[in-house]
Parts: structure tokens; sequence; C-alpha cells
């Protein structure tokens, strides 16, 4: 059937052979309608037909609000879920099949009602922002657990056993068993705390507080034991004896100047320590076995020897104003009378070391070595110990020879008292001679000597 159409520029009689067409060939002949039908129009007639068809094929859905919707044959009904909230599956054979997802997400809220005898088995039930209440005001688990990494919260929590893995806060938390968590268990707000109630509630009452922080604090309780006690700051009468290890109470354990003098009062007791410090020590020591001495042979600086009013036994130690030394020069600074030993020397560099009572002269590959046979280089005696040494802090290899005074000397042959010695012909030797030359006289001899051995005796050196 093809679309009739009348232009403006058409005639009357194209007019009216299309207007005919359509009513003999696009219509239809009236006269041919079934005579079931008793429509007088097309209109009528399809829809004559369409309820008839609706009778014995068609059907209709309909919702809650009454809204209606008929389905006939060749029509689709769409099925279609909502995510997270309701699933839609199709399948062979004319199977639909409606169900909760996984994971359900109530929009608004979630109203079961009471069901008597009956198991409602789920996952996880998890509100993004809401909360679970009932009508009754008290959500029972019966003797299930709650268990929740997160936070549980109220204004009383009531169990025979709260355990957590997150935080729980309330304002009153009672439990006829344990309490316990793996995290924290915190008090929001200064001065809150825990209360321990007495044999009779609200009778007496003992309440653990802490001041409001000004910075994180942690306070570590450690294992005390059993049937042991913890000791505060306020407790005066507690702590005892039994409770100090032995041993324990260390140097750094006492602050300085914390133990006075008055709480050492030995007058009967002996005090004995490793090391001794103090600025001042006022007293007698009674007994002093050990003092701890410091080398100091550098320091330019003026120290005064010591001195013991005795040889043995307790005694006080004096200084000399006048009797001074300096490590750093050697010089020691007194006025002498006497000496021990009889003999001035001095220093001279020598080509090797020479032992005391050898005899040496200017020469060699320093300044004096050892004496030749009737040498006009003497210089004198190696001193055994001079009463003074001139030239001390000579260094390198060196012999303190004896210039004046009385010496040890080698000597060998035959010797009277007061024969003038010089040089043998034994290196370092002296032997007797009447008539020396200028310049061979050592000294003279003190002792007699007769012996072709080498041997020593007491020389004036310096007597000519």
């Amino acid at each position: 059937m093809a679309v009739r159409s009348i232009a403006v520029t058409d005639t009357l009689e194209t007019f009216r052979t299309e207007f005919n067409g359509l009513a003999a060939n696009d219509f239809g002949d009236i006269a041919t309608l079934d005579s079931s039908l008793s429509a007088t129009s097309v209109i009528g007639a399809v829809n004559e037909l369409s309820a008839q068809v609706s009778a014995s094929l068609g059907i209709f859905i309909e919702d809650a609000s009454s809204t209606r919707q008929q389905i006939g044959a060749g029509q689709t009904i769409n099925f279609r879920g909502t995510s997270n909230e309701v699933d839609v599956v199709v399948s062979a054979t004319d199977t639909l099949t409606v169900g909760l997802p996984a994971n359900v997400t109530i929009a608004t809220e979630l109203t079961t009602p009471l069901v008597d005898a009956a198991t409602v088995e789920a996952g996880n039930l998890t509100l993004t922002n809401g909360s679970i209440t009932d009508t009754s005001g008290t959500i029972s688990f019966g003797d299930e657990n709650l268990t929740t990494t997160g936070n549980v919260s109220g204004g009383t929590i009531n169990g025979t056993s709260v355990v957590s893995s997150g935080a729980v806060s309330g304002t009153t938390i009672t439990g006829t068993g344990d309490i316990s968590t793996s995290a924290q268990f915190v008090l929001t707000g200064a001065g809150k705390g825990i209360v321990f109630e007495g044999a009779t509630a609200d009778d007496f009452e003992a309440t653990l507080k802490v001041a409001g922080p000004s910075a994180d604090v942690v306070v570590t309780i450690p294992s005390l034991g059993a049937n042991a006690n913890l000791v505060t700051t306020g407790d005066t009468g507690t702590v005892s004896s039994t409770m100090i290890t032995n041993g324990t109470i260390l140097n750094e354990d006492i602050a300085d100047t914390q133990i006075r003098a008055a709480k050492l009062n030995l007058a009967s007791d002996t005090l004995i320590v490793d090391t001794l410090t103090a600025n001042t020590i006022t007293g007698t020591a009674s007994v002093a076995q050990l003092v701890s001495l410091t080398a100091n042979d550098t320091t330019n600086e003026t120290v005064f020897l010591t001195f013991a009013d005795g040889a043995t036994g307790n005694q006080g130690l004096e200084t000399d104003a006048n009797l001074t030394y300096n490590p750093s020069s050697n010089l020691l600074s007194t006025t002498a009378t006497a000496a021990q030993y009889a003999d001035l020397a001095e220093k001279y560099t020598s080509d090797q070391e020479y032992v005391p009572g050898t005899i040496v002269m200017f020469g060699g590959d320093a300044e004096v070595t050892i004496s030749e046979d009737r040498t006009k280089k003497v210089a004198g005696v190696v001193s055994t110990h001079p009463a003074y040494l001139m030239n001390s802090h000579l260094e390198g290899t060196s012999v303190e020879v004896a210039l004046q005074g009385r010496v040890p000397c080698k000597v060998e042959g035959t010797i009277h008292k007061g024969d003038m010695i010089v040089a043998g012909s034994t290196p370092g030797v002296g032997i007797a001679h009447n008539d020396p030359q200028l310049g061979q006289v050592i000294g003279k001899a003190l002792e007699n000597y007769n012996s072709t051995e080498t041997g020593m005796i007491e020389v004036a050196v310096g007597r000519l």
C-alpha cells in the first residue's frame, strides 16, 4: 500500500480517483467486515480486536501504586536490578532469578520485623553512615560475640566481657567479667578517671585519674611479680628495705649535692672509697698508704718540694718557700751549704759513653774522648755523682766531667798520696808523675795505690 498524496496543482478528477482508491483499496469495503465485529469504523474494529486478544493472549503488569501496563503477544517484559540492592538474572530454560548481591547497600534504612524461631545468616553488614536501632531500645546478639576493629561508643556499655582491638568509649562501661583491649582504652576529657567500687556500690570508691597532659606521655608499669605494690609519690610509709634489692642504688641514682655532710657522720666508722675527689679536705689523716702522683716534666711553673717531720709513722707534709723547682727548665732553686758529693762537673758531648772514673781529653769526633798517654789535652775525670752539674741540658751522647773537687779516678802502678796524676799508656787510666809538663796534670792523689792492675782512688782534680 503506497502513500496517497494530492498536490495543490492536481485536478478534482485526480482527487476523486485517489480518494476512491483509498476507500476501496487501502481501507477496504466495510461490507466485507467480519460479522462477529460490531464496530462500524476502522478504529472501532481495531480496539475491539485488541480487547479480544488481551482477554485470551495478553497480560497486564501492575505495581503497588496501581500503575498498570498491558503486555501483548510479541512484547518483552524487562526485569532490571538495582546496583548493590537487587540482582536479576534470566537464564534457560524460562528461568528468572531475583536475589541480593554479595554486598547490599541500603540507601536509607533497613527494617526487619520480629521473627520467632528464625535464623538469618549473612556475611558483613556495612553502614557507610547511619546507625542500627531498635524500637524497643535494646539490640541483642544473644550469646554471640560482637567484634569490631573500629570504635564502640555509647552512653552505657554493659557486658559480661568487652573485648576490642580498637577503641571502646562510653559514658559508663560496666561488666561482670573482663573488659580488655589489644589496642588502647581511652578516657576522653581532662579529669576523667577509672573508678573502683568497694564492697558496696557507691559507698566507698577508689578513683584513678591523671592530670590533663600538656604533651604525649607514657607511664609504664613494670612487671612487679606476685602480690606486689605500686608505690606513688604520695606514699610515705610503704617503701622499705625489703623492696630495695641489695646493690641496686648506684651513684648515678643519686643527684649531685643531695646527700649532705650531716648524713655522713662517720665519727666512729671508716669510709672506704676507691677514689676520693674533693676541693678541700680538713682534719688530720691518720694513715695514707698511697698517694697518686702525676708526672710533670715540661710545665713552666714553680712547684714546691714537700718534706715530712719524721722518716716513719704518721707525719704531716711541709714545704719550704725557699726550695722550689721548675719542671720545664729542671732548675732547682735553693741555697747550698753542703753537698754529699764533692766535685764540680760540666757536661760535654762525647764520641761514646764512658764509665765514671775514666780520664777524658778534648778531641775525637765530639768535644771529648778517652785520654791518650801523657796528653796535654786533658779535660778531666768522668764524675760519679757531681755535687753541682753545669750545662745539664746538653742533649745527645755526653759525659759529666769533674773539673774541681774530689772524684774517684782510674789508676794503675805505684802511687803515693800527693803525687800528681797524668794520663798513662792505658786509655782513660792515670799514673803518677813527679815532673809533668804543663797541661798534663789531672789532679793530686788523695790515696796510696800499688798495683799493675787498674784500680780506683780518690783524686783532687784541679790541683796542679
